[in-house]
């Protein structure tokens, strides 16, 4: 029989898996919508909805005891997340810039 500690662990890490995957979209997604719109609203809002997948990567960390080499593997997804919502949005500048050069 499984212990129901270990269901409550393996509910909470799915979850915070998928709440990591919301608050990720919503940060790649409000982070586009601000710089689109030059808002300073929505770039906060995208900080804050990066800072809640922080906290749930956070707390998918202690949920499932993740040490040592997995709070590298954590913090490198973090950073990741960060980082790539703005590389895209350079790329896309880049690639899009070079379209209205032809017209």
């Amino acid at each position: 029989m499984v212990d129901p500690v270990d269901i409550h662990r393996i509910a909470g890490a799915a979850l915070l898996g998928g709440a990591i995957i919301l608050f990720g979209a919503g940060y790649a997604i409000l982070h586009a919508l601000s710089r689109l719109s030059g808002s300073s609203v929505l770039a906060g809002f995208s900080l804050l909805c990066y800072a809640a997948l922080a906290a749930c990567v956070g707390g998918l960390a202690v949920l499932l005891h993740l040490w040592g080499l997995w709070l590298v593997l954590v913090a490198l997804m973090l950073t990741g997340y960060f980082i790539a919502p703005r590389f895209i949005w350079r790329l896309s500048e880049q690639v899009h810039e070079g379209d209205s050069k032809k017209e």
